[in-house]
């Protein structure tokens, strides 16, 4: 990608570096290690920053090219892998995922309590993909501060799976058994639907997930510092994990020699589970490249991901009326936005309390990570660091804030 000045893309350096202090003073209050932030309008890199550190015990700044663990904003790649299917004719939006995964067919629902005992019933409408890529198809989570009977059920049963380093195909059979927290389309649920979604990538493509995402979108797109593990090679420039202590100090978590994604020869072992939830490890420039390919509805460097449409229909609204406001259990609803396929959609600025235009998407990551396209401004911001709760910070608000004070035209 090409580099420009703030001005030559209609910033104000002057005003830009509002965001410089803006970021810095989180590092200097100590409640983060490090951040990195890139910015970038019609595919020109203006702004490319890091501050602080992102290895406190060994003083390593934080970068644009840190490797940071992605969490969620796996789920982007993941509906992307999942489009391309859909390109390529495999299935259709509202087709049952049951008719490539037969054991969701007779998943049951939990429709509530006898006494302690949980109570059950039959699906009334299939499951289907658009569900899945939406989060409307009952699946649970068993993270996040969802509570109920069928979060404990699918916490337990992600720990068991993980506990016996299931395979992806494992995990999702695994995941099948247990009930959905309320039938399809009626309530959105963040949950392990996009571990269905990876494992229909490798039904339909002959593929492991790994393999397809390598094949079909990292290299194409030269995201050369993304997948699921660090080797060696590149452990130097993977970041540390911390947590914020009770007397709001940092402590670590996990140091990166420490970490599930370091394997020394940076080859994943046969069988394990690539997740299509979480688990990519990326770089602030990887995930710029993503979406920029998004912003320009498909395409990088004339490369061709997904067609101009159907980047179109994944960054539209697809919930019901009576679905919104949706959030996250314990969280204030999401008030002036609704949910495309993978991500969330600017619907009315004004009650969203957001300088970005209607339109803009984005999504965010447990660790740290945000990734948002705004394509009136035809802007795209990537912002990093790791830390876990990544939300008791308003990180990513003040980096939009102060992004776009600093746009004139």
């Amino acid at each position: 990608m090409q580099a420009a000045s703030p001005e030559q893309v209609g910033f104000s350096s002057e005003r830009l570096a509002r965001l410089d202090v803006g970021l810095q003073r989180f590092v200097d209050q100590g409640k983060v290690a490090g951040v990195t932030a890139v910015l970038s309008r019609r595919g020109q890199i203006f702004h490319a920053k890091g501050y602080g550190l992102s290895n406190l015990a060994t003083q390593q700044p934080m970068q644009p090219n840190t490797l940071i663990r992605l969490w969620s904003i796996t789920k982007v790649i993941t509906a992307v892998a999942t489009l391309i299917g859909y390109e390529h004719g495999e299935f259709v939006l509202d087709q049952s995922i049951a008719d490539f995964i037969p054991a969701f067919k007779t998943t049951p629902v939990y429709v509530g309590q006898d006494n302690d005992q949980p109570r059950f019933t039959d699906l009334e409408r299939p499951i289907t993909i658009r569900q899945l890529l939406t989060h409307t198809g009952g699946i649970a989570s068993g993270f996040g501060g969802a509570g109920g009977a069928v979060e404990a059920m699918m916490r337990d049963k992600i720990n068991t799976l993980r506990a016996a380093n299931a395979s992806l195909s494992d995990a999702v059979d695994g995941i099948a058994e247990v009930p959905l927290v309320a039938q399809p389309n009626t309530l959105w649920r963040y949950g392990q639907s996009f571990e269905i979604l990876a494992r229909l990538v490798e039904i339909i493509s002959g593929l492991n997930f790994a393999d397809f995402l390598q094949t079909h979108i990292f290299d194409p797109l030269g995201m050369s510092d993304t997948g699921y593990v660090v080797g060696n090679d590149r452990i130097d420039r993977f970041s540390a994990f911390y947590t914020t202590t009770n007397d709001d100090h940092l402590k670590l978590i996990e140091a990166p020699d420490q970490s599930i994604h370091y394997v020394p020869d940076g080859v994943i072992p046969p069988g394990v589970w690539t997740p299509g939830g979480y688990g990519l490890v990326s770089t602030a420039f990887d995930i710029q490249r993503l979406g920029t390919m998004l912003l320009n509805r498909g395409t990088l460097h004339d490369v061709r991901i997904l067609a101009p449409r159907t980047i179109d229909l994944m960054t539209t609204n697809h919930l019901l009326p009576a679905l919104l406001p949706y959030g996250f259990p314990g969280a204030q609803p999401m008030i002036g936005y609704g949910h495309g396929l993978g991500i969330h959609t600017l619907m009315d600025h004004g009650l969203a309390g957001t300088p970005c235009a209607n339109g803009e998407y984005w999504k965010d990551g447990g660790s740290g990570t945000l990734l948002w396209v705004d394509p009136q401004h035809e802007l795209v911001g990537t912002v990093c660091y790791q830390l876990d709760p990544f939300w008791i910070h308003p990180i990513f608000a003040t980096t939009k804030a102060l992004t776009y004070q600093a746009l004139l035209s």
